[in-house]
């Protein structure tokens, strides 16, 4: 009995490092075929809105700026995982209030409802692949 139970956890355990690392690695195609997704999806949204050409690349560049400054963050051995979600946090917070002050409040409540809508068929267009049954 013990060794059906050690045999079953081990299984369980290859099967749950195997699905970790199938989740990491996007080929260059993979990888381009998101950006063009994830342009086309703020270009959509930005139009949905209702914004200004000027305020549109106005949002474009406060998310640039945003992004870069969590990928800092990301890179940053020196922080701890915790300082660097709170950093993060705090680069959001402030892209957000910039945001606002863009669109307005108004608008920049649609723009998070046209956001999350994007997120979540994304999210239900391409799920992960299953994970490959273990080997005998």
């Amino acid at each position: 009995m013990k060794k059906l139970i050690f045999t079953c956890m081990f299984i369980g355990a290859i099967a749950v490092g195997a699905v970790a690392q199938n989740g990491a690695n996007l080929t260059k195609e993979e990888k381009a075929a998101q950006k063009v997704k994830k342009e086309a999806d703020l270009t959509a949204a930005l139009n949905e809105t209702g914004l200004t050409n000027a305020q549109q690349n106005e949002v474009r560049e406060t998310i640039k700026e945003a992004d870069e400054k969590s990928k800092e963050i990301k890179n940053d051995d020196d922080l701890t995982d915790d300082e660097k979600a709170a950093k993060k946090e705090e680069v959001t917070n402030a892209k957000n209030d910039k945001l606002k002050q863009i669109m307005g409040a108004d608008k920049f409540k649609v723009w998070n409802a046209i956001r999350k809508k994007q997120k979540e068929a994304a999210g239900q267009v391409a799920p992960p692949p299953p994970p490959a049954p273990p080997k005998n």
